[in-house]
């Protein structure tokens, strides 16, 4: 009866974790990109979509993440969330929507983006006088051929 009672609350737990929606951390050097297959190495740049089933998909820049989302590799109105990694190095995901982006192309993100994210505005002004470049949101990208 233990050993039921424990494979059954095991079952469970890999369960529920499996059903998370949350954006699961990009384990650098170990992960691939879902676009073009790269290796996740460059711990400045990278991005997730996760879905409203809880699929997690991991890019490696914001080129492929804009590229998946327009080749429809998974329907719009299946998208729950889109997150990007805060150029910062601290390897946090910050939700798209809210992160404040500077693109330069002396940045030289994997796939030519070259655009670094931010969570705080007053952060991508002090990178922007260091680098220079345009500041974008991510609207602007998205919708930009």
């Amino acid at each position: 009866m233990k050993l039921q009672s424990f494979l059954m609350i095991s079952f469970l737990t890999v369960f529920l974790i499996s059903c998370s929606k949350e954006p699961k951390p990009i384990e650098f050097g170990l992960d691939d990109c879902d676009h073009c297959k790269m290796n996740i190495s460059d711990n400045r740049y990278g991005a997730e979509l996760v879905t409203k089933k809880g699929r997690v998909y991991k890019f490696d820049d914001l080129y492929c993440m804009k590229v998946f989302l327009q080749d429809e590799l998974v329907v719009k109105d299946q998208v729950l969330s889109l997150w990007i990694i805060d150029f910062e190095g601290t390897e946090k995901l910050l939700p798209a929507d809210k992160s404040f982006l500077l693109h330069n192309p002396e940045l030289k993100s994997p796939m030519g983006s070259n655009i670094a994210a931010f969570a705080d505005e007053i952060v991508l002004k002090e990178n922007q006088s260091k680098h220079s470049g345009t500041i974008l949101s991510w609207k602007d990208y998205f919708n930009s051929k």
